[in-house]
């Protein structure tokens, strides 16, 4: 069942209060989650600071940025807010990279389940908006957070797979019993978005076979 939303009218006192009001609420709801599951979490003070929160895990910290949507699908940019320095017709809106933070956590903002999606799944597909349906493997996937169980060491699961060469990248998939087509990838949920690059492949496909079996 769908949460209660403005119930109280806020926004018609004052345009973009609940959208603001709804955001908080969301990066509260991870907090509260991630805490209900076990993790340490320290909030930001300030509403511009890098990233939203860090997570602790067995002393291993994670920089998370917090994405919300009520309509199937995250976006996963920043830079939408512009300065006065900007000129009109410009945008500085991008793709979250691994400067900004180590995972992603998409929450559905009409039940609050969570979706829990490395940085390397979002550089690889590179759209701005990644549908529930493209990311239906990492819903409430916690343990993709934990080294102790997702097969990948401290600094792969905060770091991401691309520091790996592409040898034992293959090898790590096949440890996994990951077969790699030859083929590019089809990525579910999104329009003719395809993987090609032979390193980002095995990278999307260990991901993927972690996230499926947790």
């Amino acid at each position: 069942m769908a949460w209660s939303k403005d119930i109280t009218g806020v926004e018609t006192v004052k345009k973009g209060t609940f959208r603001s009001l709804n955001g908080a609420a969301d990066e509260n709801i991870f907090i509260g989650r991630a805490s209900k599951a076990g993790f340490y979490c320290f909030f930001k003070v300030w509403r511009d600071m890098p990233y939203d929160a860090v997570l602790d895990y067995e002393r291993i910290l994670y920089r998370v940025e917090v994405k919300g949507s009520s309509n199937s699908k995250f976006n996963v940019t920043r830079g939408t807010r512009s300065g006065k320095q900007i000129r009109k017709g410009t945008s500085r809106t991008r793709v979250l990279s691994r400067e900004d933070c180590d995972f992603v956590v998409g929450i559905d903002s009409n039940t609050g389940d969570c979706y829990i999606i490395p940085e390397d799944i979002v550089q690889i597909i590179g759209n701005a908006n990644l549908s529930y349906k493209t990311l239906k493997n990492y819903k409430e996937k916690w343990k993709l957070l934990m080294f102790s169980q997702n097969h990948l060491t401290q600094e792969q699961t905060r770091d991401g797979l691309f520091g790996l060469n592409i040898t034992d990248l293959t090898a790590l998939a096949t440890t996994l019993g990951i077969i790699i087509p030859s083929d590019a990838i089809e990525v579910s949920g999104t329009r003719n978005r395809k993987i090609s690059d032979s390193k980002e492949k095995v990278i999307y496909l260990i991901w993927e076979n972690i996230a499926k079996e947790l």
